[in-house]
């Protein structure tokens, strides 16, 4: 059986702002959506699609196993609607961060995921490795970030601002 990413405990459903944040405080504890104070926020999302989501809080919540039963790695969270699944995984680093949020957080919560469910019910499909210490990561990665789609045919950005459209 597959893993379920869509635990009640882990959920704040039906977020109708425009634009709110999430945030993670500390190791072992889940992220949580924020609608005030924007300078603590890791990630900024904007929902201009005018519809309610789903945050699910998916690292230290979600409990994702390996076959030989050891915890697995996992992204911070998630965001759904009826349309649109959005990956997030927060991070407050200067060096070296980038393989490890891609790599193995997203792309071993997507695999979970897609064991458990049919990704291609969502039209949109999105992953973003979000630091507060590099907003717009600065240089190409065109060809890493075209890996990343022809591998889950889910859209990879490094920014910690999130747009749904």
């Amino acid at each position: 059986m597959g893993a379920d990413f869509f635990v009640k405990k882990c959920q704040t459903n039906n977020v109708t702002a425009v634009e709110f944040g999430i945030c993670d405080h500390a190791h072992g504890t889940p992220a949580f959506v924020s609608y005030d104070h924007p300078r603590l926020w890791i990630a900024r999302i904007t929902n201009l699609t005018g519809r309610p989501v789903n945050f699910t809080a998916v690292d230290n919540c979600v409990d994702l196993r390996r076959p030989d039963g050891s915890r697995d790695f996992r992204c911070d969270a998630m965001l759904t609607s009826a349309t649109h699944i959005v990956f997030i995984e927060l991070k407050e680093q200067r060096h070296k961060w980038v393989r490890h949020a891609v790599e193995d957080q997203l792309q071993t919560t997507i695999d979970h995921f897609k064991k458990s469910y049919d990704i291609s019910r969502y039209r949109h499909k999105l992953a973003f490795a979000c630091n507060r210490l590099h907003p717009n990561f600065q240089c190409s990665r065109i060809q890493y970030l075209q890996d990343f789609w022809n591998r889950n045919h889910v859209r990879l950005s490094l920014s910690n601002h999130v747009i749904l459209r």
